[in-house]
Order: structure tokens, then C-alpha cells, then sequence
């Protein structure tokens, strides 16, 4: 098996960076906080699971828009399935969901194929930047119809295969750029993808990959956020001053790159030191108990800005 080039990249960028640097007892505390937790479970409750096909059409469409929900003058949210207001990812997962619950009919590839800003916003109502998130669910309808079906299109023997074909079939999934002249993936939302299916299908079926150490960390908003909160990111002054200032960090900037690297790589040390401290816990499971205890966390300051399809 190949090995992951999210993880290599991650770590070429940290011995170059500028703006981001790792602390290692920051590291160290961190691990000692989350040894005494348990792994979350996959959020069934906000999720679609059931007929095969539609639940893996589900999942490659909620994957495909899950990006950028913060811009536009007022957050963005629908009502969950207990009258909460859900924002953010979970907005977007619970109402795919009674889409297809309700109308699976819309996640039929020659609709999403040929989808239109009307339809998806009776779906999701007004979402930012829907007229992107349209073009790309039509890049997901496109691609099931080359393969015939979800099935065919997930039949694949591991994680790394899959990230394979979702980013050579679905442009959209190429979470990539350029730093210093080398290229640096980070398939942020392509191995959510694979982490998506493993849970909604609690590791069988088309979930049965046998890689799943493979995964890095799904570098986002958040996570950094966190890591900062608990003295394991440590950014330059200048860099502070223009995230706390709500200034937007351009996409492909040597600083946003840093940050989502020093993110993966910070969750690898974060396994390493489970790892010793006898509670062993993979890359993925380290990003779902972060992400998790990042959405209760009141912090003074805010995540980075970067308008972005990749996070």
C-alpha cells in the first residue's frame, strides 16, 4: 500500500514553515486530556443510513458540499430533528438527510447532474455560496452516471483507492496546491468521505476498508481553532493579529498552508503520544474527538477565514 501523501507533505511543510510552529508539551497535555476519553461514535442521529445505494449517494453528495459555511451576513442553519437550530456541517447533514428521507428522488444521479440553485435550495435553503455548491453536486451527478451507480462507484478495495477515484473522477475532491514549488495534497474532504462510509456502515459492507490507520487528520476551521486553544499551534504574532482581526487568509497562502499542515501533523503526534501512554487511537478517531470537543468550546478568538471549496 502506497503511503498516505497527506502525511508526507504535512511533514515537509512543518520543517520549512514560517507562520506556524508545534509545541511538543502542548502536545503532551492534550494527549494526557484525551487518554481519558473514548473515541465518539459516528453521529447516526444527523445522518442518513439505510438502502445501500442511497445511503452511499447520500454520503458523496453531503461530503462533495461540505465546505465553508461562514460567509454571508447571518449563519446560516436549519432545524433539527428535535426543534434544536443546527448550524454549520450538522445543518448540512441533517438536511440532506430529510431529502432523502423525504424526496430520494434528488440524490438520483441524472437529477444531481443536471441539479439547479432552486432545487438545492428547497433542499437546504439558502446555504452560502450555493451557486458553487450546485455546480459541484452536478460534478457528483456526472460522475455515478459514468459508473453506472454508487455501488459501482465505491467499489473499491480500501481507503487509498477510494481517494484515488473520488479525486480523479470528481474535480471538486483535489484538495491540493503549491508551497515552495512542491506540490502539497491535504484530500480534506476525500477522506472524511472514507471515514463517512466506514461509520455509516460501522466498518462492513462497502465501510470494510482495511486501511483506515491510513487517514491523516481532516484539516479544517476547527481543529486549528483548538489547537491553538490548548498551546499546541503556535502562531506568529503577525498571523494572530490578521485571524483575530477576522482578516481572510487567501486560499494557497504560505500561512493557510502552514496551518492545515501543522494541523495533520499535530494529530500525528497526538497518536504517537496515545500511543505511549497505552490508549492507541488513530488519526481519524483523533480528528472526530477534537472536532467533537471543539463544538463545545467557548474560546476569545476566532477560527481562520480562508473562502475555500476544500474546507
Amino acid at each position: 500500500m502506497w503511503a498516505n501523501p497527506v502525511r508526507d507533505a504535512a511533514r515537509w511543510v512543518m520543517k520549512r514553515a514560517r507562520w506556524v510552529s508545534l509545541a511538543r508539551e502542548g502536545v503532551r497535555k492534550l494527549a494526557r486530556e484525551l487518554a481519558e476519553l473514548d473515541p465518539p461514535p459516528w453521529p447516526e442521529e444527523h445522518h442518513f443510513v439505510g438502502e445501500e445505494e442511497l445511503t452511499l449517494r447520500y454520503l458523496l453528495v453531503l461530503d462533495a458540499l461540505n465546505f465553508c459555511f461562514w460567509p454571508g451576513k447571518g449563519r446560516w442553519h436549519v432545524d433539527g430533528p428535535k426543534g434544536e437550530v443546527l448550524d454549520g456541517y450538522y445543518a448540512l447533514a441533517y438536511g440532506l438527510k430529510r431529502a432523502a428521507e423525504s424526496s430520494p428522488e434528488f440524490f438520483e444521479p441524472r437529477h444531481l447532474a443536471s441539479v439547479t440553485e432552486d432545487s438545492l435550495r428547497e433542499v437546504l435553503g439558502d446555504i452560502p455560496l450555493l451557486s458553487v455548491r450546485v455546480r459541484i453536486a452536478r460534478e457528483v451527478g456526472k460522475a455515478l452516471l459514468a459508473f453506472g451507480s454508487a455501488r459501482a462507484f465505491f467499489a473499491v478495495g480500501s481507503c487509498a483507492e477510494l481517494i484515488e477515484r473520488v479525486t480523479a473522477h470528481i474535480p471538486s475532491f483535489r484538495d491540493a496546491c503549491l508551497y515552495r514549488g512542491h506540490w502539497i495534497p491535504f484530500y480534506k474532504r476525500a477522506q472524511i468521505l472514507c471515514a463517512d462510509v466506514y461509520g455509516a456502515f460501522r466498518g462492513e459492507g462497502p465501510g470494510a476498508f482495511p486501511d483506515m490507520d491510513w487517514l491523516t487528520a481532516f484539516a479544517d476551521y476547527k481543529l486549528p481553532q483548538f489547537l491553538r486553544a490548548h498551546g499546541v499551534l503556535i502562531l506568529d504574532p503577525v498571523l494572530t493579529a490578521r485571524i483575530d482581526a477576522h482578516e481572510e487568509i487567501p486560499a494557497g497562502s504560505d500561512e493557510e498552508i502552514e496551518i492545515r499542515a501543522a494541523t495533520v501533523q499535530a494529530v500525528e503526534l497526538l497518536v504517537g503520544e496515545l500511543a505511549r501512554l497505552g490508549r492507541p487511537a488513530r488519526a481519524f478517531e483523533v480528528d472526530w474527538m477534537l472536532w467533537n470537543l471543539s463544538q463545545g468550546m467557548e474560546v476569545s478568538f476566532p477560527y481562520h477565514r480562508t473562502l475555500t471549496i476544500f474546507y
